[in-house]
């Protein structure tokens, strides 16, 4: 009897060990630690347009933990404020991600900046240790772009007491030629609505910035007729110049409603862009006075 205990215990070591070995082994030598290697999509950016750039980051082998890496600024004349970052995760057993950067839009001139980051690999046990932090370095460049935003939000009450927002209706901004032939620049859904001409997209000339409402379905009726609360900003991104605000709050009403509704001044036609070079200028058709210029 105790020889079969004896015989059942050796049994059972065996199968444990046997069970370990099926397991990955932990990374302790140095040279089965796998290296990172980052490589930067664009060696300049333009930020016009708030766009995204990424970082493609490699390992040369892979390990059975996931991996984040974040990105930390060392170097470089770009501040915080000029771009963000996404961390970025390779899983268990792959060995590559992209990292996304936003690059952002401002009413700053600035010219051109730098920027070096440092990959980082963070949260990884130290038996699946990940070596290296590599750099990497792209420019940024200052982009004079002229920016239209028509923005209606707020609030109302309906004939119950319910709050409701301004956003529900459906206002549009677009940019025509000059003889209406062509569409250059649309923005149907969302609040704000807006766009941003980028430097260099449109060849010197006049065009039309057309707000719009197009209709009053859906949204629940306010308990009286009210005025839409909208403002159309003019701005220039990439410059120091003041932005401008004007108020269109008593041009549609939620009664009267929109083109839908067989509004004639659904469509305001009112405001002329003059690009020049890196220079714009808005002007009001009615009165002929410059409301906008950089």
């Amino acid at each position: 009897m105790k020889q079969f205990k004896y015989i059942l215990g050796v049994l059972a070591l065996v199968s444990i060990i046997g069970c370990d070995n099926y397991d990955v082994e932990p990374v302790i030598d140095e040279s089965a630690k796998p290296t990172v290697t980052a490589t930067a999509m664009d060696s300049s950016i333009s930020e016009a347009g708030s766009p995204i750039t990424t970082v493609t980051i490699n390992m040369d082998k892979p390990i059975k933990t996931t991996t984040t890496f974040t990105a930390i600024k060392v170097g470089g004349d770009a501040t915080e404020d000029d771009f963000e970052v996404e961390n970025a995760v390779i899983p268990a057993y792959q060995t590559s991600t992209t990292m996304e950067i936003t690059i952002k839009d401002d009413f700053i001139a600035e010219g051109t900046e730098s920027i070096q980051l440092q990959i980082t690999p963070s949260d990884v046990p130290d038996l699946y240790e990940v070596l290296g932090t590599p750099t990497v370095t792209f420019s940024i460049e200052n982009s004079i772009s002229f920016s239209a935003e028509l923005d209606w939000d707020g609030s109302y009450m309906d004939a119950s007491g319910g709050d409701h927002s301004f956003c529900d209706y459906d206002l549009d901004l677009e940019l025509y030629s000059a003889d209406f032939n062509d569409l250059y620049y649309a923005s149907y859904s969302h609040c704000p609505e807006d766009y941003v001409v980028g430097q260099g997209e449109l060849e010197d000339g006049d065009y039309w910035i057309v707000p719009s409402f197009w209709t009053n379905n859906g949204p629940t009726e306010p308990a009286s007729p009210e005025n839409i609360p909208a403002m159309l900003h003019f701005g220039v991104l990439g410059s120091n110049t003041e932005s401008v605000t004007i108020d269109l709050s008593t041009v549609w009403d939620t009664q009267t409603g929109g083109y839908l509704q067989g509004n004639p001044d659904a469509y305001l036609v009112k405001y002329v862009l003059t690009v020049s070079g890196n220079s714009y200028t808005v002007t009001d058709a009615d009165s002929g006075s410059v409301v906008f210029e950089n």
